[in-house]
């Protein structure tokens, strides 16, 4: 059986003393950001857990200490990207304004690098509560059990994690926007294409129960699905590069020699996406209807975004963490939130309509 590290072993693989090891992990003290960030290496290497007296005298039990009603959003971005920190300030000013409406201050850590989660408010036993927006089971563990903890848009299992879900209602929208479209006589088969960062997957364990809400919805209404696609980004660009033209070019075989007329697109640069789409000669709505998700709140002829509707989904969080951390809610459940309403207007203005 492996030996369980120490203090004495971080301290002596970092080149520092059991004190600078100590104010690392209690946030106090003078210590340099190079010596921190060498200590949370180690401790990340090593799997250091301080043992429970120690954690009890650095961030006390949680009847013990007083609240600081400070919560925290944490979120995973694999890469450095443009439209990842545009995506990123809208969602935290959303849960910023949530938060100011129930008296608490809010706060985001962006989780990117590969050697496992560490937060020192966490540690520190700062933050009273966390909203988890990833599915990354290394994230899951290490706020589990430590702060009351409620999953963000994050499509699981509930009980498996046990663990309080909110999430936007996507079974009420999806099922709106497709009878829709299949009222207004679109003809046709029905697709799903994601485009994803390729780092994403490489940096951990994801907990998914994902459940296809738009094959659903489209095989109500009588469309026949086709299986759904990705491919994968090296990275976020504004700049179209080989994964990108491969992208497009498989969008267009999909409406132009597979007969899809009905396509979701989960890509989070949907804006660039769409002109590029344009520029290689198709046309919406006469081509095909695009529904793009995720934070592709867009408005254009022939396309309908299915959109969470962060304000919300976050002021639903906010509320759900603070019943938790008042006591008045217990079980363990999801929670539903609307997804943004949609405006229909426009969207069907066909020229040359196939039906």
């Amino acid at each position: 059986m492996k030996k369980q590290s120490t203090i004495r072993d971080v301290a002596q693989s970092a080149g520092v003393s059991i004190a600078t090891v100590s104010n690392v992990l209690k946030g106090t003290g003078r210590v340099s950001e190079s010596t921190i960030k060498r200590v949370w290496e180690v401790v990340n290497e090593l799997n250091y857990t301080p043992n429970p007296y120690f954690q009890k005298l650095i961030r006390k039990e949680p009847a013990e200490r007083e609240r600081t009603r400070l919560l925290m959003r944490v979120s995973y971005w694999p890469s450095l990207a443009p439209v990842h920190d545009q995506v990123e300030r809208e969602l935290l000013f959303q849960f910023d304004k949530a938060c100011r409406a129930k008296n608490y201050l809010g706060t985001s850590y962006v989780y990117r690098h590969e050697k496992g989660f560490q937060c020192s408010q966490v540690v520190n036993g700062l933050i009273d509560g966390a909203l988890l927006c990833t599915s990354q089971l290394d994230v899951i563990e290490s706020l589990k059990g430590r702060i009351p903890t409620v999953l963000v848009n994050v499509e699981a299992s509930e009980k498996e994690l046990g663990l309080p879900i909110v999430l936007p209602d996507y079974v009420a929208a999806y099922d709106e926007l497709i009878k829709e479209i299949h009222l207004h006589g679109i003809c046709g088969k029905a697709s799903m294409i994601r485009g994803m960062v390729s780092n994403c997957r490489k940096n951990g364990r994801f907990a998914e129960n994902k459940i296809d809400f738009f094959r659903i919805a489209a095989e109500k209404y009588g469309y026949q699905v086709l299986p759904e696609h990705s491919i994968e980004f090296e990275t976020s660009s504004d700049e179209p590069g080989e994964n990108d033209v491969a992208f497009i070019e498989r969008i267009k075989n999909m409406i132009r020699k597979e007969g899809v007329r009905i396509l979701a697109l989960n890509s989070l640069n949907f804006t660039l996406l769409h002109q590029n789409l344009l520029k290689a000669g198709l046309r919406f709505p006469e081509d095909a209807i695009l529904i793009p998700g995720l934070i592709a709140d867009y408005s254009a002829p022939g396309v309908i975004p299915a959109v969470p509707d962060y304000a919300k989904l976050f002021e639903k969080s906010v509320e759900v963490l603070d019943s938790y951390l008042n006591g008045t809610e217990s079980e363990i459940r999801k929670f539903f939130v609307p997804l943004k309403s949609i405006d229909y207007s426009g969207i069907f203005n066909l020229k040359n309509e196939r039906r």
